[in-house]
């Protein structure tokens, strides 16, 4: 015949058990907040990404578009000056990823001049994209600088007396963003056409640098003033194979002047 079990023997009681069924709901009921704020900045930071995302890919496709398309209305409205769509046809002022509600996008574009008492540069345009997230929380900024493609005309002015500038033993100074890259030949290089208000034109000989010490290639001894416009063209590898070559805006040569080539537009 079996023995009662003693008191070490039973098993829980029913108020013992309500008592802990209570305890752990009070114990996961206090930890709901906790998971709650973990999940909601988890997606936070997820969207905060994604926006990052976008902004670095507007940035890169912005740098793909045209020069003289790179303008505020332009980016904010998706279309060129024509109405034509804009690069991708993803600007605008909402980028929607898929499968997602849109992100809201915002342009910034800055014109810059450099300033200078003796050289200057090219200009710019800075672009500052802002992609804020559908819950409007938070927005990540990315700016990029890009340069005119078009050679800049740097001057220096080469002397003369009483105010009035010489037009005999000037020179033309070019140099260029990458040496290596001004095609090499007896054909090509880096050359000057002269024409006279009669029409009259003379074709300088064919420079070309020879190495990254000596960047740069000058004719002196020229004759300036308004009856002569100067133009000079630079072959590079970098276009078309080098047929093509780049050309100077038409200028009359009232003083020495630089010229800076950027023989590979948009490249490295």
């Amino acid at each position: 015949m079996e023995s009662p079990p003693t008191g070490r023997e039973r098993g829980f009681s029913l108020i013992e058990l309500m008592l802990t069924i209570a305890l752990a709901g009070i114990i996961f009921a206090a930890m709901v907040p906790f998971f709650y704020n973990a999940l909601r900045q988890t997606s936070r930071d997820a969207r905060r990404n994604d926006a990052q995302l976008i902004a670095q890919d507007r940035i890169e496709q912005v740098r793909l578009l045209n020069y003289a398309d790179i303008s505020q209305t332009n980016l904010t409205s998706g279309k060129d000056a024509d109405g034509n769509n804009l690069g991708d046809g993803k600007f605008g002022t909402t980028y929607t990823p898929v499968g997602q509600r849109p992100y809201s996008t915002a342009y910034a574009v800055t014109h810059i001049i450099p300033t200078g008492t003796d050289v200057s540069d090219t200009d710019y345009e800075k672009v500052v994209v802002t992609v804020t997230t559908p819950d409007g929380l938070s927005h990540v900024d990315m700016s990029t600088i890009i340069k005119n493609p078009a050679p800049g005309i740097v001057s220096t002015d080469s002397g003369g007396s009483s105010g009035t500038l010489p037009t005999t033993n000037l020179s033309i100074t070019c140099s260029f963003k990458n040496w290596s890259e001004v095609v090499q030949s007896t054909s090509k290089g880096v050359y000057y056409k002269r024409t006279a208000t009669d029409g009259t034109t003379f074709t300088s000989t064919h420079l070309y640098p020879t190495s990254a010490s000596s960047p740069t290639v000058q004719w002196t001894g020229l004759t300036g003033g308004t009856t002569y416009t100067y133009v000079v063209y630079c072959y590079s590898s970098q276009w078309d194979s080098g047929n093509t070559p780049f050309q100077s805006p038409p200028f009359h040569l009232l003083k020495s002047a630089r010229l800076k080539f950027d023989t590979n537009p948009g490249g490295s």
